[in-house]
């Protein structure tokens, strides 16, 4: 009994051992675990090229937003300086010294000022005229030596009187044509700058505020130019004696045609300025397509057609005749009735 209970408890140990061996995990007998691959993570240092940043979604594009901010400041710049100049334009055009499309009396022979200088300057031309005269008179003793177109006193002493009598009216004369000049302005009628209503500065877009910038540059380079000419037309009004003066002798005949030249070609050279502008804003409102997108279009053909009219006086200068041409042509007309008979007829003026 006692074998067979030994037998019995080694056939049992036997068992448990070979149990225990078939349960073990297979890979435990085919050598020692393999770990499992995993991702290595890359530097901190160095991020992927197309990686969002970690404030994306809460941060613009520096450079995006660099220019973004650099576009707005120069598009404020030029629009306070499209308000400046459009603001002096408008003050202009709206006021009575408005110089763009007419000439105004207040600041020409209305002027105290313009006056009292050709008050004086009337002064000086008279105690001159005796000097004159007594040249005129010089030049019909030596007239054969020096070439003088005088022939006799008859023809001088006409000359004499209507040059003394035109320098003493000149005022009267200058206002005659610049009222001329403001009634033809005023007969093409209201005229203003082309494309004005489309030269809106409040755009945000830069190439509008840019275009709507050349624009008002043109048109004060206009303004400028309306100036200079009142300017010039006060002078010419402050020295009209003299310059009336200067056309009794052959000698000083250059210098009153100088004078009467520009003095008629700059006033009624604007007459062609404001009808070039009332013209231009005409066909600007027939041609230009009223679309929102061709307001643009319609600021550059304004600043074409403003170039044109600054461009005028210069085309119309040494264009102009002689003002006194009439004057001159019934001085030799009564000249050669009174020496009708005898002698020789007048020779031409010059």
């Amino acid at each position: 009994m006692k074998a067979t209970g030994a037998i019995l408890v080694l056939t049992l140990a036997l068992g448990l051992g070979l149990a225990s061996l078939t349960t073990s995990p297979v890979h435990a007998q085919e050598g020692p675990a393999r770990p499992t691959p995993t991702a290595t993570p890359e530097p901190e240092g160095n991020p992927p090229a197309d990686a969002p940043g970690p404030f994306s979604g809460f941060l613009p594009d520096p450079k995006a937003w660099a220019a973004d901010v650099f576009n707005q400041v120069l598009v404020s710049l030029l629009q306070g300086i499209s308000t400046a100049i459009r603001g002096v334009v408008d003050g202009v055009m709206g006021s009575s010294l408005n110089f763009i499309t007419q000439t105004p009396p207040s600041g020409t022979y209305d002027s105290p000022t313009v006056k009292t200088l050709w008050e004086a300057v009337r002064a000086v031309m008279n105690a001159g005229l005796a000097l004159v005269a007594l040249w005129g008179g010089f030049n019909l003793i030596v007239r054969e030596q020096i070439g003088s177109p005088y022939h006799e006193a008859m023809e001088l002493v006409p000359r004499l009187v209507i040059g003394a009598l035109l320098a003493n009216t000149s005022l009267s004369w200058a206002q005659l044509a610049i009222d001329a000049n403001n009634a033809l302005c005023q007969g093409v009628g209201q005229v203003s700058l082309p494309a004005w209503e489309h030269a809106d500065s409040t755009t945000q877009l830069l190439i509008n505020v840019i275009a709507t910038l050349i624009y008002l540059v043109t048109g004060l380079l206009l303004l400028l130019q309306m100036l200079m000419r009142l300017a010039l037309i006060d002078v010419l009004l402050v020295t009209a004696p003299l310059g009336l003066l200067c056309w009794i002798l052959p000698q000083t005949q250059g210098w009153a045609r100088l004078w009467s030249g520009t003095f008629f070609g700059v006033v009624f050279t604007q007459f062609v300025q404001v009808l070039a502008l009332k013209l231009g804003g005409s066909l600007l409102t027939d041609l230009t397509p009223q679309a929102p997108d061709a307001a643009l279009l319609s600021v550059f053909l304004g600043v074409a057609v403003l170039a044109l009219t600054l461009k005028i006086p210069s085309l119309m200068r040494n264009h102009v005749g002689d003002g006194l041409g009439f004057v001159r042509y019934y001085v030799y007309r009564q000249g050669a009735r009174a020496m009708e008979g005898g002698g020789s007829p007048p020779a031409g003026g010059r």
